[in-house]
């Protein structure tokens, strides 16, 4: 095939993954701007290859340019505790290689549409999901455990002391629970729900200065989902 239709795809194809590279780059993602050239152009040169010689398939050519980088993708995954890392970056070079098929092939006005759409759903779609996920986030309340230590003969002051301290701190007290340690001393359990977590300390902050604590100590659990919430909102 001429040098000058070569040249002139190859072109569009390093310019194209540039653009999708320089917004990973930008965004300081594991996979920048020269992954998302280089798996671009590679795709490209794998499917030129079959202008080269007289006889092969080009779409099997493309399919294995597909499997190959479901490999490449999946080694930019990583799995974090509960967390999972990287999905967005392995899709999106997956789509930098369907770009450099479709330059090889010649589809230029199809290989740019999909750049567009990638850069939209990368930047636009991204600041949407955000809100979403900050609306879904909202309808969650953070749950402590506060533990307190005291003298039996103070039970009762540190009771009253914590279920006011929680009310002015603006804190909701799901439960409180007595565990007697020793025949002079009880443990108290509470389980607060909150919607601001420095409140938290400042609620502690004010049960500590009680007469007859021997110990206060608090632990984040997990996120609580408030009851006044609908769970099918979307």
């Amino acid at each position: 095939m001429d040098i000058k239709i070569f040249f002139i795809r190859i072109c569009v194809c390093f310019i194209l993954s540039i653009l999708i590279g320089f917004e990973r780059q930008y965004r300081h993602r594991m996979v920048g701007l020269r992954t998302n050239v280089l798996v671009c152009i590679g795709a490209f040169l794998f499917v030129w290859f079959t202008y080269g010689i007289n006889y092969g398939d080009q779409a099997r050519i493309a399919a294995q340019v597909v499997s190959g980088i479901g490999f490449l993708g999946a080694g930019v995954i990583l799995r974090d505790g509960n967390n999972i890392k990287g999905l967005n970056t392995a899709a999106t070079l997956w789509c930098v290689a369907a770009i450099g098929v479709l330059c090889a092939f010649g589809m230029i006005i199809e290989a740019t549409t999909g750049t567009l759409i990638v850069l939209i759903s990368n930047i636009i779609l991204r600041v949407f999901s955000l809100h979403v996920m900050k609306k879904v986030k909202a309808k969650y309340k953070e749950k402590y455990t506060i533990k307190i230590s005291c003298k039996k003969t103070q039970e009762a002051a540190v009771r009253s002391i914590t279920a006011s301290s929680m009310n002015k701190a603006g804190l909701v007290l799901k439960g409180l629970e007595r565990n007697e340690i020793t025949k002079d001393e009880v443990k108290l359990v509470a389980i607060v729900i909150t919607e601001v977590s420095n409140k938290i300390e400042e609620a502690i902050n004010n049960i500590s200065k009680e007469p007859g604590i021997k110990s206060i100590n608090w632990e984040h659990e997990s996120a609580y989902k408030s009851d006044s919430q609908d769970s099918g909102d979307e």
